[in-house]
């Protein structure tokens, strides 16, 4: 019986584009048809902390289903989309393209104001540390995993296509030719993930209590900031406030590293002032961004006080642009513009 062959450039191109340890068929190497009734499964293993683990949602969606020759046909939502065969000429090129793909499947799932308007087939969660689902049907899956928000990182997912089942055949030295129908163990698939920095802000405020005015208005308070990053890695910047009267003001260091632990000290206090608060003040920097997605926690304050000493002798400081940077070497950086 003559065995039947798949269009060259249909299923191995998926994997190609998803850049994954497992490659699917080059489109016609497999030497038998696919059973179109089998019942598929698939893992997806990822890395990370429990935190994220626990947090993480895999998202299939069955955008076309496929025959025993290895032609998609887009169903649903997705019957507009092309999910025809790319040539294999150029693996880039058909990579860029399956990837294209997979975004504007992914486009198909919310209107144009954000709205969820496709349901996934089945929501994929993870239990022991891995991703399992059985009882799939053949064809085409968007797999989509939503963005994960935690205290100190954001992690994002690229959308992709995968084919159930799938061939090793171009990451075996051509040797197997099979259908895989259970993408498990060996198989499995690993979800790949990019790490953003979540960042906060630290707010310094200062209360001068009562003013000396003798020799000059201003008075000049420098503050340094120690910053430990939860990767252990350290940073120093500097700030300064300036007085020409009592009362209060505050100072905001912004776009520090969530998680990160800050020491403040108070290193110039004025000619004629002292410091009647606690000095070398620790506080940890929470996330304040993701306002949208209601992941903003509350700025890190820290709280200084001063005092006129009863001296008489003016003069105020001016703010060092320098800063230490993570091989303990200061590097200028450019004051802001002043009106």
């Amino acid at each position: 019986m003559m065995n039947k062959r798949l269009k060259q450039g249909s299923t191995f191109l998926l994997a190609v584009a998803l850049t994954f340890p497992l490659l699917t068929l080059p489109g016609a190497k497999a030497a038998n048809a696919i059973d179109t009734d089998a019942e598929c499964s698939i893992q997806f293993d990822i890395g990370g902390s429990s935190e994220l683990l626990n947090a993480v949602q895999v998202n299939l969606y069955k955008v076309a289903s496929v025959d025993e020759s290895g032609n998609y046909t887009a169903t649903g939502a997705f019957s507009k989309l092309d999910f025809s065969s790319v040539s294999a000429d150029n693996l880039d090129t058909a990579a860029a393209t399956w990837a294209e793909r997979a975004k504007e499947a992914q486009g198909k799932l919310t209107d144009s104001e954000g709205n969820t308007v496709v349901d996934p087939t089945k929501t994929v969660t993870q239990k022991n540390g891995r991703f399992y689902q059985d009882k799939l049907e053949t064809g085409l899956y968007l797999v989509d995993t939503p963005k994960v928000i935690t205290p100190n990182y954001t992690y994002t997912f690229t959308p992709y296509l995968i084919s159930l089942p799938t061939n090793n055949y171009y990451n075996n030295n051509h040797t197997n030719d099979d259908w895989i129908y259970n993408l498990t163990g060996s198989n499995a698939v690993s979800l790949k993930t990019e790490q953003h920095v979540r960042y906060g802000n630290l707010v310094i405020n200062k209360e001068l209590v009562d003013h000396n005015a003798t020799f000059g208005n201003n008075a000049t308070f420098v503050f340094q900031i120690d910053i430990k990053k939860p990767d252990e890695k350290k940073e120093t910047r500097i700030e300064e406030l300036t007085f020409n009267a009592a009362g209060s003001d505050s100072v905001t260091i912004e776009k520090i590293p969530a998680g990160s632990t800050v020491t403040v000290t108070e290193v110039y206090s004025g000619a004629s002032y002292k410091l009647t608060s606690q000095n070398n003040v620790t506080a940890t920097i929470v996330a304040n961004d993701e306002k949208e997605a209601g992941q903003a926690g509350e700025t890190a304050v820290v709280s200084f006080t001063n005092e006129h000493d009863g001296r008489t002798n003016g003069g105020y400081g001016v703010k060092n642009n320098f800063k230490l940077d993570e091989t303990d070497q200061y590097q200028y950086t450019k004051p802001a513009a002043t009106n």
